[in-house]
């Protein structure tokens, strides 16, 4: 696991985005199986994250990030709402979503 903390005046954001990578598991109901994606950064607002499947801008999803022994990221379940979803030069998607739930 790696990890940056963004703060140049591009990023002029309330919270300063942390780029890290561990697991994320994330749930879109009405599924009952969780999926994998890979972390790519987070803030106390939201996440970043890359995954196989393409996911709805406005749909709810629930998280899991989990850090396993790494300490630079806390284990924290979520709700949040997918506000952007890409289609990267791998063929996967990066998704963004701004958290509206968040419990340690």
């Amino acid at each position: 696991m790696s990890s940056v903390i963004d703060n140049n005046k591009q990023n002029q954001r309330a919270f300063p985005r942390i780029a890290v990578t561990c697991p994320v598991l994330y749930l879109l109901p009405p599924a009952k199986r969780w999926q994998v994606a890979k972390l790519v950064d987070f803030s106390a607002t939201g996440i970043s994250m890359v995954c196989d499947e393409q996911l709805n801008i406005g749909a709810d999803v629930s998280l899991q990030i989990k850090p396993g022994s790494q300490k630079i990221v806390p284990a924290l379940s979520a709700t949040g709402i997918v506000m952007r979803s890409e289609i990267n030069d791998e063929h996967q998607y990066v998704i963004s979503c701004k958290l509206t739930k968040v419990q340690r």
